[in-house]
């Protein structure tokens, strides 16, 4: 009778090349290395995952869970502040800073294997934050212009953060733009 899969291995396994991820170019991850790095052979990340692909998106699941949250339309400023921090900021927690990384690494290739997973999620992004601004008193061309300025230096604040960590205030720059959407819907709104 063959032996059953071990539950517990899959997410140790997705948990461990997060860590080891933190501190290695995602093109420098080979199945057979991550292997190495497991002190084990290939096989498990192939039996569990299939590809290597598939286990750099389970990477990528569990160090992006923050960014799982949707912004309600009728949000108060305050909820918003907390919604493009918890989205886009935290950048002082290694899985955070971890998930940015791996989000602009895998957005600026993806399309060239035909994948499109970072452009989806950025979509989702400017989508969730034109409707808080339609909400808030903004025509449809100006709420989806300046959701995806504000999505664009959101990203922006957190590319700042990766290149120069040291100079970058990524939280401090999130509160801005979110100040700048609730003076631009009470604008829109008068």
């Amino acid at each position: 009778m063959p032996r059953r899969p071990d539950p517990t291995l899959k997410p140790a396994i997705v948990a461990k090349v997060a860590r080891h991820l933190r501190d290695t170019k995602l093109e420098d991850a080979s199945v057979r290395s991550l292997g190495r790095m497991l002190g084990t052979s290939a096989y498990p990340i192939v039996y569990h995952f299939g590809t290597r692909e598939a286990l750099i998106d389970a990477v990528v699941d569990h160090v992006s869970a923050a960014e799982d949250r949707s912004l309600a339309p009728d949000a108060d400023p305050s909820s918003l502040v907390e919604h493009l921090i918890a989205v886009f900021g935290g950048l002082a927690c290694p899985e955070r800073a971890l998930a940015v990384r791996l989000t602009f690494e895998l957005g600026c290739v993806e399309s060239l294997d035909g994948r499109d997973r970072q452009q989806r999620l950025h979509r989702r992004r400017v989508a969730e934050l034109a409707a808080w601004c339609r909400a808030h008193g903004h025509c449809d061309v100006e709420a989806d212009r300046t959701a995806r300025a504000a999505v664009e230096a959101a990203r922006g604040a957190q590319w700042a953060a990766l290149v120069d960590p040291d100079r970058a205030d990524v939280d401090g720059a999130l509160r801005g733009i979110a100040r700048d959407l609730a003076t631009s819907a009470r604008l829109a709104a008068a």
